[in-house]
This record gives C-alpha cells, sequence and structure tokens, in this order.
C-alpha cells in the first residue's frame, strides 16, 4: 500500500497526499485509550457489512503518522462522533499529539441527515437541523479543551457532512455558518449518483458515459455551494467546500459497472474535475474493506500480506491521472469547456489553470464512444505540447489500462512498468508543434491530456492567453482556440 501512496504522491508536487480516515461506523465506534494492538477490534460480529463498529486506540494514530514519514506527506482528515461527545476530546487530543500538522481537519459526525431513517436517534422522532446544531455546539466545546490544547483555534473542523436528505442552503442559513464559521475549515458533502444497499440500482453503464449526467449530480446543492464559494472568493479564512466522500454507487458500489475502466477510470476523473469547476477545493473517492467492487486496489489475503500480490483497479489510474491534472503548487482553477450541448454527448473536456497567475496548463478531454475524437487547438504559446492518453481495450475492462506508456497490468507490487507492443490498447506519448495550431486524436475510448507548458511536474510553463473561448463541435470534431474564459474555482490536490 505504501507504493501505491508513494505513486501518487509523486504526481502531486508539494502538496501531500488527502486520505480520509472514517465513514458510517465513526459515530459507533468506541476509542480505547488503553488498547495497543490489535489496531482495530470488530466488535458486532452482526453489524450491517455497510457500518461495523470497532474499537481502536492510539496505535491507528502512530500508524498514520508512519506512512505519513514513509510516503513523504499524508494529511488526514478523521471522523469524530456526535453520539458520545465526552469522549472526542481524548480522541482528538491524542490524534492531534501524534499526527501534528499532518492532521488536515476532523469532521464532527458523519451524514447526520440520515440519523432519524437509521435509527441512530432512537428517543427523537424526528431529527432536524435544530438538533444537530445543539449537538454540533456540545461536541466543539469538548474539543476546546483536550490534552492538544483547543483544538477549535486553528479553523480544523469540518461538516456538517451530510449526504441525502437536508439542503445545505437552509442549514447554513439557519444558523451553521453564523454560529460556527470561526472554527470551520470546510464545509462538507457526500453524494453518490444512485445506491446500491438493497440488491438493485437504478443507472447502467450508459449513464456514467453521458458527461451531462455528471453535470447535473455535480450540480446537487447548487445554491449551498454558492454561498460558500461566495464567501471564499472576498474572506481569507472563510470555510472552503470538499467532498469528503464520493464513488459510483453507495454501499459499495456494483459489480460489473464501479469496476470497470468507463466508470472506475474515466468516470471518476470527470466527475472530479466537474466539482473542481462548480466550487469545490478538493474530493474524496471512498474505498472499503477487501471484496468491494469500488475499491482502488485488491489486497491480498490477510494471511499473505506480507508476499501476496496486489491487484490494481480501473479507479487507482483514476488517482494518478488526477494528481497529475491537478498538480500545482498554486492550486488548479477548472472550467468545463461545455464541448457538446448534447445531454447523451460520450464526450466532455476541461481547461485548467494555474490559480496564481491564471495560465492555461492542461487541457483534458474524454471520449466514451467507440469512435476517434478529433481536436484541433488553433494555437498555443508554446512551441511545443505533450500528450498523454489514458486508455483501455473496452469500456468495461478491468485491467487492460495504461496511462503515460505505463500500466500496472502484471504488477504486484503497486509501482507500474513500461507497456510493450503487445499492448495495442496501450498509445504513445505525443510531442506536438502547436505554435501554429495542431490536431489531436483522442480514440475510442480513452482520455488524453495536453500538457500545455510541457512540464508535469511544475506550475512554471509558458503562459497562455486567456482571453474568449471557441469549442464547436462536429461529427466528434472540436476546434478550441486558446485561451478560455476563466471561472475561479479552486481545485487543491
Amino acid at each position: 500500500m505504501l507504493n501505491y501512496l508513494g505513486e501518487i504522491r509523486s504526481r502531486t508536487g508539494s502538496n501531500d497526499v488527502r486520505v480520509r480516515v472514517g465513514g458510517n461506523s465513526a459515530d459507533a465506534s468506541t476509542y480505547v485509550p488503553s488498547q495497543t494492538s490489535p489496531m482495530l477490534v470488530l466488535t458486532d460480529p452482526n453489524a450491517n457489512s455497510n457500518n461495523q463498529p470497532v474499537d481502536y486506540g492510539p496505535m491507528l494514530w502512530e500508524v498514520m503518522e508512519k506512512v505519513s514519514q514513509e510516503v513523504n506527506g499524508v494529511q488526514y482528515l478523521i471522523g469524530l462522533t456526535l453520539n458520545s461527545t465526552n469522549t472526542n476530546s481524548i480522541i482528538a487530543g491524542d490524534a492531534a499529539k501524534t499526527l501534528g500538522s499532518h492532521l488536515d481537519a476532523m469532521l464532527l459526525g458523519n451524514e447526520p441527515d440520515l440519523y432519524t431513517v437509521h435509527g441512530q436517534r432512537p428517543n427523537v422522532q424526528n431529527y432536524t437541523v435544530d438538533d444537530y446544531i445543539g449537538e454540533y455546539s456540545a461536541a466543539l466545546r469538548g474539543l476546546s479543551n483536550t490534552t492538544a490544547g483547543n483544538l477549535t483555534d486553528g479553523h480544523n473542523v469540518a461538516g456538517p457532512t451530510v449526504c441525502c436528505n437536508w439542503d445545505l442552503a437552509t442549514l447554513l442559513e439557519q444558523g451553521y455558518l453564523s454560529n460556527f464559521t470561526d472554527v470551520l475549515k470546510y464545509i462538507t458533502l457526500q453524494h453518490y449518483p444512485q445506491n446500491n444497499c438493497f440488491g438493485s440500482y437504478q443507472y447502467e453503464l450508459v449513464y456514467y458515459t453521458q458527461h451531462g449526467n455528471l453535470v447535473d449530480l455535480a450540480a446537487w446543492q447548487k445554491p449551498g455551494i454558492n454561498i460558500i464559494t461566495s464567501d471564499t472568493a472576498v474572506v481569507l479564512d472563510a470555510p472552503r467546500m470538499l467532498m469528503s466522500e464520493f464513488n459510483s454507487a453507495s454501499c459499495g458500489g456494483i459489480p460489473g459497472i464501479s469496476d470497470t475502466f468507463a466508470v472506475g477510470s474515466l468516470w471518476s476523473i470527470d466527475y472530479a474535475l466537474q466539482l473542481a469547476s462548480v466550487g469545490y477545493s478538493a474530493a474524496y473517492i471512498h474505498t472499503r474493506e477487501q471484496g468491494i467492487s469500488y475499491n482502488l486496489v485488491t489486497p491480498p489475503n490477510i494471511s499473505e500480506i506480507d508476499t501476496g500480490s496486489w491487484t490494481t483497479d480501473p479507479p487507482f489510474y483514476a488517482l494518478v491521472v488526477t494528481a497529475e491534472i491537478l498538480n500545482s503548487s498554486n492550486g488548479s482553477m477548472v472550467v468545463d469547456l461545455n464541448v457538446s450541448t448534447d445531454a447523451n454527448a460520450t464526450i466532455g473536456g476541461y481547461a485548467v489553470y494555474d490559480a496564481a497567475n491564471s495560465t492555461a496548463s492542461r487541457i483534458v478531454l474524454f471520449n466514451y464512444g467507440s469512435e476517434s475524437l478529433n481536436i484541433t487547438l488553433t494555437k498555443t504559446r508554446s512551441q511545443s505540447v505533450l500528450v498523454k492518453y489514458l486508455s483501455a481495450s473496452s469500456l468495461t475492462e478491468k485491467y487492460n489500462i495504461a496511462w503515460g506508456e505505463e500500466t500496472f497490468l502484471g504488477t504486484t507490487d503497486g509501482k507500474p512498468v513500461s507497456v510493450n507492443a503487445s499492448h495495442n490498447w496501450a498509445y504513445a506519448n505525443r510531442n506536438l508543434d502547436c505554435a501554429s495550431g495542431c490536431n489531436i486524436t483522442v480514440p475510442g475510448p480513452s482520455l488524453a491530456v495536453v500538457f500545455l507548458d510541457t512540464n508535469t511536474t511544475s506550475s512554471n510553463g509558458p503562459q497562455q492567453s486567456a482571453s474568449d473561448a471557441v469549442a464547436v463541435v462536429s461529427r466528434r470534431s472540436v476546434v478550441l482556440a486558446l485561451g478560455i474564459i476563466l471561472m475561479c474555482m479552486y481545485a487543491g490536490v
């Protein structure tokens, strides 16, 4: 696992890898300060597989800090309970002392809008926003006096982490933002396009291949997002939007859909960039225990954990590619190019800008279809551009996947290898002279990333203009004129 994290870290420049530890069971789990081994103990053999409480102790923080040191930088979101807030001061104090600057923020509670449905407040007939704000206030009081000091001082608390039933704008306006803005680092949401919690689901694979569907998906809670992004633009310490959990379908995904190149790889990148374009500063893709269809990787059985083989699943490619797309020490601004107005279009595109100097650094082009997509860049200021491809043998492929002339196919240690001539579904990198314009072909299905500065590890490349945009679609042909009108949406790596 360290090798996998290292592969991501090698692509994030000056930014740490971000990992969230928590979820449904965080509200029901018990922190045992004296528990040193094992790190986790499952406490309810009859628990729902989607919510398995554990006993855990300080070893968890020690392992997390060791991981951060081994891969040269990991920052963590950790979950704290709203069920028994008197223990949070101990949990948070121990975590803060061990993790130090690697503790990014603490999420207070998980999906409180489902507490009534899930029976987590049996003595409350209808758990309301007012009930939640009261519990949140109590939890904050506990965090003001811990063994690591007052942990509410540093803008390192997050919430509300709602997923489904509450309206974010209403919650913010009913007092959540005004009461807690002095301590909040992030406003957090969690959301999936559908669920597979009861053995049935609504959307088939084709849903994920139509770019317009994820545009609609990312617009969920847009009025609330607009409140936060407008504050962020004018107030230095205002909380930022964060998607603390997403994937293709809740409750573990859908076999044959979530674990495909189309969804695990292409859609995950497409959705992450779409979230950035509407105002999210980061998004966390969900992964779980062994045997879950939307997982990033498949580890060996526990009895072979030291010597067994690891398998790289399609969603891991999404992490690697997204890290390269957004790699910038200054942060990135992402703009959807709206390359097609057809709601069923299987193509999409984004422009990525350096947040400090507003120079274009990447163009990202998606082709979920079987036919090639032809792109014409009218001109660039740099003499040449680098084009890298994420490709597979088919939309439903699970293993024959390559990015930038490398693949994890056949590797067992979390390290990629170079593709060879037998990998006819892998496309070579291309260096193109684009000073006077150039043509780019995006085979189907694949993703192409055009590095306009030809420097994939630095944001210091030749400047692009930022004036008007032209995007003309005709029979899977697109003409892009640089630069593109900017929408200032920040995306952290």
